[in-house]
């Protein structure tokens, strides 16, 4: 920039120049040179500016007030944005920018606030819970008071590093719970990078063999099918085997979801309870009435299906205690006895539809999964009809595989080695 040639400021000439302004109220703007220039404001306001040329247009960059900046310190401010400013650094921009990101920013507090309100709560109850539970006993008091564009990876491996104690399986949710609310926070453009990405969680724990999914067959399947309780509990698993869907889609059925007419029984899922997130029917066969039958004579006051036993609202039961209730069974049947998860009974149920010869597309989507590749946008049939076959010959093979227990004793099959 050129110079220009202005007798420098001095310490007593400032002094004037606001005795000047005590006077007569009129604004005061004097230069030291190089567009470092002192402002006396119409209220009384001092403060240093420097002024360059940027692109054919005049540009202002406030250094700040007047005397809690002295004229040595201003001059040594100037000095510096001078040499930026010829590096091609737009200083009054940059400074505008910084205070709009001050002002606009979030913290990770109010950013994970934003985030369950916008996007967790459009996600699956079941999911939206899981990851909330974890934000606010995590992520919330660890990251909480960090401006959301501050926080590093380290921050984030401090805070798994943390929680490793809790498991392989909590330290994964907990990683894409934190990974979601950054990417969130990119979505509404206040941080560039996600600090969550590229973070390796074997390197912060052993990652557990991977479980191999079981699906009860043959005598196995026979034995688990006699040793279920005739009440509610035995009949949540049933109603699950027979027709295939996620634990969180049985335990949380209510009964406005079923409509038991006498020409066909339907199982309506809403799309916030499905995993695609659209709705979907089941057609039910006739072992599927029956129970809901006994479940409305049993458990008929409450709006859910399976309601929890204790507390003082009406609720679903809890997953925990489901699982603690196919453990107990599992005990039961003795240490021979595969050690099912909840999961395991819709394995069986696919598992079962293959071995009963039902076509690949009918059996995917009796279980509501989505076909694949250009399958799925190609093909819009539901096989209602199908399906419903389906489930009916499913159903009466499990009262077969029953049946042929019936009568005598509990036998556990060993395990196929």
């Amino acid at each position: 920039m050129s110079r220009r040639h202005t007798k420098p400021l001095t310490n007593n000439r400032l002094r004037g120049l606001l005795r000047e302004w005590s006077k007569t109220g009129n604004p005061v703007t004097k230069s030291d040179g190089d567009g470092l220039t002192f402002t006396v404001s119409k209220n009384g306001y001092a403060a240093w500016i420097l002024r360059y040329g940027r692109a054919g247009r005049r540009r202002e960059l406030t250094i700040g007030p007047y005397p809690d900046i002295t004229l040595e310190t201003a001059r040594k401010h100037a000095r510096v944005h001078r040499a930026r400013i010829s590096q091609g650094v737009d200083v009054a921009e940059e400074k505008k920018r910084e205070l709009r990101e001050a002002r606009d920013g979030l913290t990770v507090r109010q950013l994970a606030d934003d985030y369950i309100e916008v996007n967790l709560s459009a996600k699956r109850p079941s999911t939206a819970k899981l990851y909330g539970r974890y934000i606010r006993k995590w992520v919330v008091p660890k990251l909480g008071s960090i401006h959301a564009a501050k926080v590093t990876p380290s921050d984030i491996v401090a805070m798994l590093e943390a929680a490793k104690d809790h498991g392989a399986g909590a330290l994964r949710t907990l990683h894409a719970a934190t990974r979601n609310i950054f990417k969130h926070a990119q979505g509404k453009r206040k941080i560039d990078v996600n600090p969550a990405v590229g973070i390796a969680l074997d390197s912060i724990i052993a990652r557990p063999p991977r479980r191999k999914g079981i699906a009860l067959q043959g005598e196995h399947l026979g034995t688990f099918l006699k040793a279920l309780p005739d009440n509610p509990s035995g009949w949540a698993f049933r109603l699950h085997l027979i027709t295939g869907v996620r634990p969180s889609e049985v335990l949380e059925a209510s009964w406005k979801e079923f409509s038991l007419g006498s020409d066909k029984a339907l199982w309506s899922l809403p799309e916030e309870r499905t995993k695609t997130g659209q709705a979907f029917k089941i057609r039910l066969p006739r072992q599927a009435v029956e129970i809901l039958r006994k479940l409305k004579f049993t458990t008929g006051a409450s709006q859910y299906l399976f309601p929890a036993a204790y507390g003082d609202r009406d609720r679903p039961i809890p997953y925990q205690t489901y699982r603690g209730r196919l453990r107990a069974l599992l005990a039961s049947l003795g240490d021979n006895f595969p050690r099912i998860k909840a999961h395991d009974l819709r394995r069986t149920m696919r598992t079962g539809l293959s071995k009963l010869k039902v076509r690949y597309e009918v059996a995917e989507r009796a279980i509501n999964h989505k076909l694949p590749s250009m399958a799925e946008i190609y093909e819009r049939n539901e096989y209602e009809d199908e399906r419903y076959n389906a489930l009916a010959l499913w159903a009466d093979h499990l009262d077969q595989l029953e049946s042929a227990n019936r009568g005598s004793k509990t036998r556990v099959p060993k395990l196929s080695r």
